[in-house]
């Protein structure tokens, strides 16, 4: 390389660089919300210092990993700390990688196409909105397409020069570039790809190349072993089953928002009772929806598994429930049921008996103990033990006091080998026909069959007419039916349930019947079923001609249209016409290896923004646009010749029309391009700072959107269509014009629209009184 060739491509690689910058750093003032994957990788991110290995067991690590040293970076410089330093933090560092990302595109196009094609190549790339935007935004994109481009052009040019060694850079670059995103492990099959292609060539007769591939898979795995070492992991977390199942949720019942505590209703003999249910699961799965008699004042036992222990963990508490499900795999802790129906009064019934749950972080086991004296034993029998009171479980009946219709519960083992509980389905009697008593914890009559300690209920039959209709719960009582009944509304998603206790009192009709509907014990309102099925619905496997256009669809709209077509033309006329072997071969494979990518994402993951998994495709293959720019103009100045000024480069086949087209396609790029990020969320944006402007740290917000809990610096619960009001103090809600009313408990405090050109508008509803 000459003085005058370096000097100009420095020249050329300051203006691609400063014009980047330039766009990016506009993009970042002007950003109204980051990418809902940016909340995600930020709070990655945050976790970094904490627990690396945990971060990288759940995801790849590399980004979070650039974000937390970049953050780190500008907050010892700032000397202070805030979510917005985290956002533009992350916004800068992928801002940066997108500007050093242009030096290896920029030399791969020179050795393409040469380094005037490869100059206006990147200045489409740049203007080009949507990539500009990913290169603005909290999104590992571009990092992931900095080591690409950079293997990827050390690929092409150590094949070229025939430099061997240069491949097990190509490896290192592939390794690092998994860590940010798996995908980038195919520079390793373009690799393998170009040797074969230079070594069946015939020209070269050494064992060189093939010690080039061992360089390569070596350079690849060098980084790569130290991750699955730390993290145990090796499939790719696209690839892996899910560990948590986030449980169904239910909504509202009737009018009244869900409750940790049973709605309460009145209705007549005679009279219909209706109860629409609003229920969703987050995942999207298939909801199943039953009814169950309980005895009134009674809770759902819950019952967890712990697979490494084999522990048991009974709950009543909803918030306990979702904290488990929320916090630990299913590998650590897996739910499995409702095993029975316990109390959380001590007078909810007489003759009740207070049940402790007690924990041993030595032993990993829970026990459950319901007297004074065998927590005194158990102290002092097992002191190393530690056990640690979790305070009141729950309220039993004794061996001694139950209701005829209660189910025993038998303790079985010893402290030495761990005790286990099993509910069972009747009442056994001794020989004597006495009852078993339970004997003291550890003695040698409880290593037996199992003693019975105490007595729970299990759930019933619904009261007779009384029953699940779709998504209602109707009931029209019997006369002779008067009294008060307890149902259980037990929805589920195949693995996990959420439930919500409804108490009806039935009082006898009046003479003569004036009343033609049933009276809620609160104040009324008109009940309206939802229409149609709630559930979110996964779409199952795209057929492939479907996912073909949603991906074509994708490029064009990265391509904005106007450069969608000389880029077919370019990368057809160039591998079939003017390409040597080397491109062809792995340009073909880029094209192949990257539709085959987005594919099987549709295929096996399903549908996605295709706009971002299709970049690292349009990224190394933009320097055929210049070369279908040039064709047309070439036609175009055969159809009417236009005479080239003076002051215009000479460079390029028909010049005057050539730069005609791009500064065409450039100016079509310009309105979208330095339009806001997520301007149409505006909204969002001023519901997010009236909420950290007037809740307390510690409320819980109910978002359609995670990023405006996010914003509010506020812990966010994300639904999809009905939001989980027993966990949170606040809902936001987005309004449609028609729409299901909110439950009346709910109390309007603030509404914004969503942005100028929409008619939707973000409703903030408290759900809860303020505790004081």
């Amino acid at each position: 390389m000459n003085d005058r060739s370096l000097k100009s491509d420095l020249l050329r690689l300051g203006i691609l660089t400063g014009l980047c910058l330039l766009i990016g750093v506009h993009l970042i003032r002007g950003t109204v919300l980051i990418a809902v994957d940016g909340v995600f990788y930020i709070g990655q991110a945050q976790q970094v210092a904490q627990d690396v290995a945990g971060v990288a067991r759940r995801y790849p690590a590399g980004y979070p990993f650039i974000v937390w040293a970049a953050h780190e970076a500008v907050a010892r410089l700032s000397g202070h700390d805030s979510t917005m330093l985290w956002i533009y933090s992350a916004q800068g560092v992928t801002l940066l990688c997108r500007v050093l990302a242009l030096i290896p595109l920029y030399f791969l196009g020179k050795l393409l196409v040469g380094a005037a094609k490869s100059f206006w190549a990147l200045l489409v790339l740049i203007v080009l909105p949507y990539p500009a935007r990913y290169g603005s935004d909290v999104l590992r994109e571009w990092p992931y397409l900095l080591f690409l481009s950079l293997g990827f052009w050390l690929l092409y040019w150590g094949l070229r020069r025939r430099q061997w060694w240069v491949l097990g850079v190509v490896g290192l670059a592939a390794g690092l570039g998994y860590l940010i995103r798996p995908e980038c492990a195919q520079l390793v099959l373009y690799g393998l790809l170009g040797l074969s292609c230079v070594s069946f060539r015939g020209r070269i007769r050494s064992l060189a190349p093939w010690g080039a591939g061992l360089l390569l898979v070596a350079g690849f795995l060098l980084p790569i072993a130290p991750y699955v070492g730390a993290t145990g992991e090796v499939t790719p977390h696209q690839l892996r089953p899910s560990t948590f199942n986030a449980p169904p949720v239910i909504s509202a019942i009737g009018a009244w928002a869900a409750s940790d505590d049973p709605l309460e209703f009145e209705v007549r003999e005679g009279e219909l009772l209706e109860l629409p249910i609003r229920a969703d699961d987050p995942a999207g799965d298939p909801l199943t929806i039953s009814l169950a008699g309980v005895p009134v004042g009674s809770r759902p036992v819950y019952e967890f598994r712990l697979p490494a222990t084999e522990d048991r963990v009974w709950t009543t508490s909803e918030t306990e429930k979702s904290m488990l499900l929320a916090t630990y795999a299913r590998q650590v802790c897996e739910y499995a049921r409702i095993v029975c129906y316990a109390y959380v009064q001590s007078d909810a019934r007489p003759g009740l008996l207070l049940v402790r749950r007690w924990w041993s972080p030595v032993q990993g086991r829970h026990i459950y103990l319901e007297s004074e004296a065998q927590i005194k034993a158990v102290l002092q029998a097992s002191p190393e033990a530690s056990w640690v009171s979790d305070n009141v479980a729950f309220y039993v009946f004794g061996p001694d006091s139950h209701p005829p219709d209660a189910v025993p519960v038998y303790r079985r083992g010893s402290l030495e080998k761990g005790c286990s509980w099993t509910v069972g389905d009747r009442t056994p009697r001794a020989e004597d026909g006495q009852q078993r008593t339970a004997p003291s914890p550890g003695s040698q009559d409880e290593s037996r069959a199992g003693a019975i300690v105490w007595y729970v209920d299990r759930a019933g039959d619904p009261p007779a007419g009384a029953a699940i209709e779709g998504r209602v719960l109707r009931w029209r009582p019997r006369p002779g039916q008067k009294g008060d009944y307890q149902l259980n509304l037990i929805v589920s998603d195949g693995e996990v349930q959420c439930c919500q206790l409804v108490r009806v009192r039935v009082i006898a009709a009046p003479e003569p019947r004036t009343e033609d509907s049933a009276v809620p014990r609160f104040p009324s309102s008109v009940l309206r079923s939802p229409s149609g099925d709630l559930r979110l619905q996964h779409a199952g496997l795209e057929k492939l001609p479907g996912a073909v256009h949603q991906i074509s669809a994708g490029i064009m709209e990265d391509l904005m249209i106007v450069f969608f077509v000389p880029w077919l033309l370019g990368l057809y006329c160039r591998l079939r016409y003017q390409a040597e072997r080397t491109e062809r071969v792995l340009t073909v494979g880029v094209l192949i290896v990257s539709s085959a990518l987005m594919l099987g994402r549709h295929v096996g993951l399903g549908t996605g923004e295709d706009r971002r998994y299709s970049l690292g495709l349009i990224a190394l293959t933009s320097f055929y646009i210049p070369v279908g720019v040039e064709i047309l103009a070439q036609w175009l100045n055969r159809a009417r010749a236009w005479q080239r000024p003076p002051w215009m480069p000479s460079g390029l086949a028909g010049s005057p029309w050539f730069y005609l087209l791009m500064t065409a396609g450039v100016v079509v790029c310009l309105p979208k391009l330095l339009t806001p990020l997520r301007g149409d969320k505006a909204g969002y944006r001023a519901a997010a700072e009236w909420l950290g402007q007037n809740t307390r740290a510690e409320d819980v917000l109910a978002v359609p959107d995670i990023r405006i809990g996010f914003y509010a610096q506020r812990r966010g619960l994300l639904y999809g269509q009905q939001p989980d009001s027993r966990r949170a103090d606040y809902v936001v809600r987005i309004a449609e014009e028609e729409g299901d009313p909110p439950p009346e408990s709910w109390r309007r405090e603030y509404s914004v629209v969503v942005d100028r050109r929409s008619k939707k508008i973000l409703v903030i509803y408290r759900t809860a009184q303020p505790k004081p």
